[in-house]
């Protein structure tokens, strides 16, 4: 499959761009596709994420950052890029997806270590700039990044404390 492509769907050259950035700047770790059995409304699926962001994080005793987007066809589900300090076990992440959503099906999480130049991020972004774009950062994705320099925006005491979190787990 030539590069760029994802079976059906080409990923826009917008997404491939911002894909090659943020992998420049961002330690991604891993890449997962998330479903669900049955029929869900976005709100329900958007909270079975921030449960399994939580419980991926407690696991593996790091802040987790995270970009992700909700497309509705065949059927609602995620794709997202998972942004750590060090490697995260993804076998434990796609267990556990599975206990929440559905005990008896074992092909509803697909979670694997992320191989930067394959454009994963831009996968998830494949809907940028689209009418259907359901894209979400996490709000810690700039304490990540490995750009030397300053924030220029303010930030409140519980932000430099994660912040200082996250820099402390990055050594």
């Amino acid at each position: 499959m030539p590069l760029g492509t994802t079976g059906r769907r080409a990923i826009p050259p917008l997404a491939r761009l911002e894909s090659t950035f943020l992998e420049s700047i961002l330690p991604v770790r891993a890449f997962a596709h998330l479903t669900i059995q049955h029929r869900t409304a976005q709100y329900r699926l958007e909270g079975f994420f921030s449960a399994w962001i939580q419980g991926v994080q407690a696991h593996n005793r790091v802040t987790l950052g995270w970009v992700m987007s909700i497309e509705n066809t065949p059927r609602r589900h995620i794709h997202t890029a998972l942004i750590a300090a060090v490697p995260l076990d993804c076998t434990h992440a796609a267990s556990f997806w599975q206990a929440m959503v559905a005990r008896r099906s074992s092909k509803l999480a697909e979670v694997k270590p992320y191989r930067p130049g394959l454009c994963g991020i831009g996968y998830a972004l494949k809907q940028l700039g689209s009418s259907t774009e359901q894209i979400q950062l996490s709000d810690n994705i700039p304490f990540f990044a490995c750009t030397g320099g300053k924030s220029q925006f303010p930030t409140n005491a519980g932000q430099r404390r994660q912040q200082r979190r996250i820099r402390a787990q990055l050594e």
